[in-house]
């Protein structure tokens, strides 16, 4: 074979081994999604900052070894990709991802949990959980529920009017108002319903009661008699089609409020 075509081949070989290591990459990264338990849309201006850290001290700060800044990032989750040296990471090391999300100096969203990586048997790769440091978050999800009776059977008449109304009852002394619909026409028990489309404030450190009321023949003719079968658990924010309110009303007749 002639040394001019011995020599070319060896040129694209050696090109080829280039292009594969540049293709290669991600050998020294660390990639993955910052995650909140749901798709959330971020403010303007939210900042996405991950870190690869060294935990392995105990009594000292972690020690850094890359980071991931994703400035005007518009949703959770956002991915991210961390470049970083292998010549830094001891094996016996505990490396993990640390995630926040801020708006200047507001702190958002930040995970509550370790995401171990690259040493100890653990992936190259991960995602990172985060939860809100807000009070409140606001959910983009109506919160939707259903309401049971024993006590009827069929349709309901077609006057009947089911009122809903969520109540903050952290402070005995002053109950709030959350949020209150109205549905005309419910049909049967059990009857589901949605409260409004925009969202629903509610705060995983706060207690709720549910009031419900079915109208008909302009009486109050079911309802919630006892403010503790009132109280009602939340999460935080509900997720897509999960019921998140269930509730049985019961003859106003029979079972007068308390």
């Amino acid at each position: 074979m002639p040394a001019t075509v011995v020599y070319a081949i060896s040129i694209m070989l050696l090109a080829a081994s280039a292009f594969s290591v540049a293709g290669c990459g991600s050998a020294n990264t660390v990639s993955g999604d910052v995650r909140f338990h749901r798709d959330v849309d971020l403010p303007d201006g939210a900042t996405v900052t991950v870190l690869l850290l060294d935990t392995s001290l105990a009594d000292a700060s972690a020690f850094e070894l890359g980071r991931d800044v994703i400035n005007d990032a518009e949703r959770l989750p956002a991915r991210f990709s961390i470049q970083y040296d292998p010549g830094d990471v001891d094996g016996r090391a505990e490396i993990t991802l640390q995630a926040r999300v801020e708006v200047g100096d507001d702190l958002l969203y930040i995970n509550d949990t370790v995401h171990p990586v690259l040493t100890g048997g653990n992936p190259r790769n991960s995602d990172v959980q985060v939860i809100s440091v807000s009070e409140f978050d606001q959910c983009v999800e109506p919160l939707r529920g259903q309401i049971y009776s024993s006590f009827w059977e069929g349709d309901l008449p077609d006057d009947a009017v089911l009122e809903i109304r969520l109540w903050d009852v952290s402070e005995p002394e002053e109950r709030l108002l959350v949020v209150e619909a109205k549905f005309e026409d419910p049909g049967s028990f059990p009857i589901e319903f949605e409260l409004p489309f925009e969202g629903v404030a509610i705060s995983r450190h706060h207690r709720y009661e549910l009031q419900a009321d079915i109208w008909f023949d302009d009486e109050l003719q079911f309802h919630i008699p006892n403010p503790d079968w009132r109280r009602t658990v939340l999460p935080h924010c509900p997720d897509g089609d999960d019921q998140s309110i269930v509730n049985d009303v019961f003859p106003a007749s029979e079972f007068p409020a308390e």
